[in-house]
């Protein structure tokens, strides 16, 4: 397509985009889900039917678009038809609790939201009754809320119950008439919003414009991207690695993408056989599960050559080249305020680099080490903070000016909020965070968000929440609390109190008592580093043979 290697989606918008992947790739491969095929050409119609759907409902320019569901197909036709249209698609975390979904509802303004029926892994469309509960008698066309005044549709895409009067059922086809509205042609106009929650206590909705193809097609040849390859990708769809990283960045180069819905290691082994895939994205605990099926190596993977683990731990990196096969994996460096990745690694890197590093800045993307507090940049090799600049970085979090403002440095650079340093080779090597939240499962997890929650049981006096590496899941939470006066904690009574309050990858592993929380003289703050050295001696002490 691009002999030159001229990106060819440097300008474009997301309908122009998907035209021109159908003028390009028209009758080539371009998804496979649950035995159902669609090659680029379909691709677009699907996109074109679900804009003009949309705009039946009189949506219009920068209306917000919610799609709270699990990976089916139908999440990517309305992600790109809204964004095609002008609309701004806001993707939700499917872990979330009632609490978490009735803020981002709230705080996106969301004006319609797309869910399955009944039938799903949990009951979408019965937790948003019970926080609208004028879904039970209001009709589809009248939908006024009071917990969400934005919020005018609910939209099931799947067979609505008779109970709940007031939901748009789209179960059954669309009228073939209905006209395909404008594409939308600004590049600097957004249209996606990736909640991140960050190292603050509240989340925040990361905006990306119109121009995140780009960077899709650029990471392309930071793995020797053909048209020929084809991704494996159970990965949530809601998260910047799967919709950018995944399914832009294979269709920019014409690869096909075999979606899944759910994880289980035979099916997943068998579906990578099958269709021949060449690239996976998996966390570690989906890798340890494939390796250790007792069959695993009746599967024959030869195809498989590359790919990335959501992991920090080379030793997991390692055994993902050495026995799953991913000769060529890449090292990489990202989050959604950059439109995914702004580092990875380059064909050809040494097995020392892929495993230690997280490789070099993309096309038109300055990385720089700055001391957090001053800005000053800081020399190579030591450690500061990660910044970044360039055209894909966000242009703020929805709403939230104090947050936008805190994240940028003065002439356009954005405070990624990480530690990392530059290597003499020129490859960036990312450490932590600088905060103390940490990384679960690839999901970021806020602790002082857990720490609030862990107050609130009348036994608690003070909490403090820290992350520490683990080989399976990137990093896990173990929580600190002290009792109030008089007062004695049963940590499984209180991991009980906890978990319906919070998602479960932020639930801590570990609930430990103590009699007061370390803190530095003076300040008052919690010795964090203190808490995670005993926080790992303890877990290592565990994992020891008796």
């Amino acid at each position: 397509m691009n002999p030159s290697n001229v990106n060819p989606f440097r300008g474009k918008t997301y309908g122009q985009s998907v035209a021109l992947l159908a003028e390009q790739f028209g009758q080539r491969e371009a998804l496979i889900f649950q035995g159902k095929r669609w090659n680029f050409s379909q691709v677009k119609q699907a996109i074109d039917h679900a804009a003009a759907r949309l705009a039946s409902l009189g949506l219009k320019k920068q209306d917000k678009v919610g799609i709270w569901m699990p990976n089916r197909p139908e999440a990517i036709w309305y992600w790109l038809g809204a964004a095609q249209m002008g609309c701004v698609a806001v993707f939700f975390n499917t872990r979330l609790i009632q609490d978490e979904i009735d803020y981002q509802l709230r705080q996106s303004d969301t004006r319609a939201l797309l869910v399955p029926g009944p039938g799903g892994f949990r009951d979408f469309l019965g937790d948003i009754a019970r926080l609208c509960p004028e879904l039970a008698t209001a009709k589809p066309s009248a939908l006024r809320c009071v917990a969400f005044p934005e919020l005018r549709h609910v939209i099931s895409l799947d067979k609505a119950p008779a109970n709940l009067s007031g939901v748009t059922d789209w179960s059954t086809p669309a009228p073939a008439d209905l006209p395909i509205p404008a594409i939308e042609t600004d590049i600097d106009a957004p249209a996606l919003i990736v909640y991140s929650s960050g190292t603050t206590a509240l989340p925040k909705g990361v905006v990306l414009t119109q121009n995140v193809w780009r960077k899709a097609y650029d990471h392309g040849p930071r793995f020797g991207q053909t048209i020929d390859d084809k991704l494996y990708l159970v990965m949530p769809l809601f998260g910047i690695m799967s919709n950018v990283n995944g399914v832009l960045t294979m269709w920019t180069h014409a690869s096909a993408i075999v979606l899944d819905d759910r994880f289980e290691e035979e099916k997943t082994l068998g579906l990578i056989q099958d269709e021949g895939c060449s690239v996976v994205y998996l966390m570690p605990v989906m890798l340890e599960k494939m390796l250790r099926h007792p069959r695993f190596r009746d599967f024959k993977l030869a195809k498989l050559r590359t790919g990335t683990i959501v992991t920090n731990d080379p030793d997991v990196m390692a055994r993902a080249m050495d026995e799953l096969g991913l000769r060529e994996m890449y090292a990489t460096y990202g989050m959604s305020e950059l439109a995914s990745v702004a580092l990875r690694s380059v064909p050809g890197d040494s097995r020392e680099v892929l495993l230690h590093s997280h490789g070099r800045p993309m096309p038109d993307i300055e990385v720089r080490i700055a001391d957090p507090d001053t800005n000053k940049p800081l020399p190579v090799g030591e450690i500061g903070e990660m910044q970044v600049r360039g055209y894909s970085v966000t242009p703020g979090y929805y709403n939230k000016p104090k947050e936008t403002a805190a994240a940028t440095a003065p002439n356009g650079w954005f405070k990624t909020g990480d530690a990392g340093f530059e290597r003499p080779d020129g490859n960036f090597k990312f450490i932590s965070r600088l905060k103390d939240g940490y990384k679960h499962n690839g999901f970021n997890v806020s602790t002082l968000e857990v720490e609030a929650v862990l107050k609130r049981h009348p036994a608690v006096a003070a909490a403090a929440v820290v992350g520490i590496p683990d080989p399976t899941t990137g990093e896990i939470g173990i929580a600190f609390v002290v009792p109030r006066e008089n007062a004695t904690i049963d940590t499984a009574e209180l991991a009980d109190f906890v978990h319906p309050l919070v998602s479960n990858y932020k639930r801590p592993e570990r609930i430990v008592v103590l009699d007061e929380l370390p803190l530095t003289a003076g300040t008052g703050k919690v010795q964090t580093r203190q808490l995670k050295e005993m926080a790992q001696a303890m877990m290592t002490k565990e994992k020891k043979p008796a």
